[in-house]
């Protein structure tokens, strides 16, 4: 911080002299400014402090003294850990009225937007740092802390929806209160219904309570925003297939499928849905998809079902034999061989795998 300041305090002449021209001060309120200045340049924080509130006092609107101020609090709130919160919000306060002031100056000099960018920046800072300090409360098991300042973050920039989700999540998962956490994504809602983050909050949290109907509404409503995000496809043939309404589900899996078509996940999901469609022939393409990309035990074996009951011998056949090189301790996949071979008249093939079932145990 001590580089900081000796930073802080190289731009001061620039600084007083803009300020001077700019807004004006009482005799007492330039004496006041100089004062300030003079202990501000000797790192005399707390007397620089009293004397640039002196100012304000002279002229609440003073961008230069708001602007030191709120250095001055953020310096505070970074060194005095036991009340940061309280320092970073004066900071931002401070930081506010100060951009707002100096945004109001006719004919903005290249030095007032350099000046607006970094109190801007420093604001955003405060109230991070704000946020944050919320998450460490939480962290720590000081729900009650960690609420309160969460309502902070959100009273000082209510357009945010970070501390209000939190907010909710605290009501979800630590308080069980159900009701309360539906009551602020309603809130949240309302100031902004076509938001993004709300709706798939809003979304999620009814997916989760089992409430698919009215889930599947705000994962729908969000789609025209991210048409092909594949997490929300997904979320909106989860709630379809829980639902019964297969066909909607296989519309959504097929969409993703179209932007991600080797996705395991999506291809596991076409291969489920198919058959509940009881589209066999759908659930056998899929799986032979996933099995060029993932073969496992289960979809092998399922595979070899399908192909079995509807007595599709050469396709048995030949994805047994691919299960038997996959693992050829499968004794299972060595009679699935035998049985199509004898099917199929293949006397060769029948002789050589029940030669190998043979030498197993």
């Amino acid at each position: 911080m001590k580089k900081q300041i000796i930073i802080f305090c190289l731009m001061l002449i620039v600084l007083t002299a803009c300020s001077t021209a700019r807004q004006k001060l009482s005799p007492q309120g330039n004496v006041n400014l100089k004062t300030a200045d003079v202990y501000y340049s000797q790192q005399d924080v707390e007397q620089a402090e009293i004397y640039y509130l002196k100012v304000l006092e002279d002229n609440p609107d003073h961008a230069i003294a708001l602007r030191r101020l709120g250095d001055i609090s953020l310096f505070k709130a970074e060194n005095f850990s036991a009340r940061e919160v309280e320092f970073y919000e004066d900071a931002y306060h401070y930081y506010a009225k100060a951009i707002s002031v100096t945004e109001q100056f006719p004919n903005l000099t290249d030095q007032d937007r350099i000046d607006l960018r970094d109190m801007k920046k420093r604001k955003e800072r405060a109230w991070t740092r704000i946020f944050l300090a919320a998450g460490k409360e939480k962290e720590a098991g000081n729900t009650q802390r960690a609420m309160e300042i969460y309502e902070l973050a959100h009273k000082l920039e209510p357009e945010r929806p970070e501390p209000m989700i939190q907010l909710k999540n605290i009501y979800l998962v630590e308080l069980k209160d159900d009701v309360k956490a539906e009551q602020i994504l309603q809130q949240l809602l309302q100031k902004d219904p076509d938001k993004l983050e709300y709706l798939m909050e809003m979304g999620t949290f009814y997916y989760n309570k089992g409430n698919y109907a009215e889930a599947v509404k705000y994962f729908e409503k969000a789609r025209p925003q991210i048409p092909t995000n594949i997490d929300n496809l997904m979320n909106i043939s989860a709630c379809y297939y829980e639902l019964k309404d297969y066909e909607k589900a296989m519309s959504a899996t097929k969409t993703a499928l179209e932007i991600e078509p080797n996705n395991v996940d999506l291809l596991d999901n076409a291969r489920s849905i198919a058959a509940q469609l009881n589209d066999i022939d759908q659930a056998i393409f899929y799986l032979k998809k996933l099995l060029d990309i993932r073969p496992n035990e289960d979809d092998f074996s399922l595979l070899a079902t399908y192909l079995y009951n509807k007595q599709n011998w050469q396709e048995l056949i030949k994805y047994a034999e691919q299960w038997y090189n996959w693992d050829k301790s499968n004794k299972i996949a060595v009679e699935y061989i035998i049985w199509a071979a004898q099917q199929t008249g293949n006397k060769q093939l029948e002789t050589q795998y029940t030669a190998i079932k043979k030498t197993m145990p």
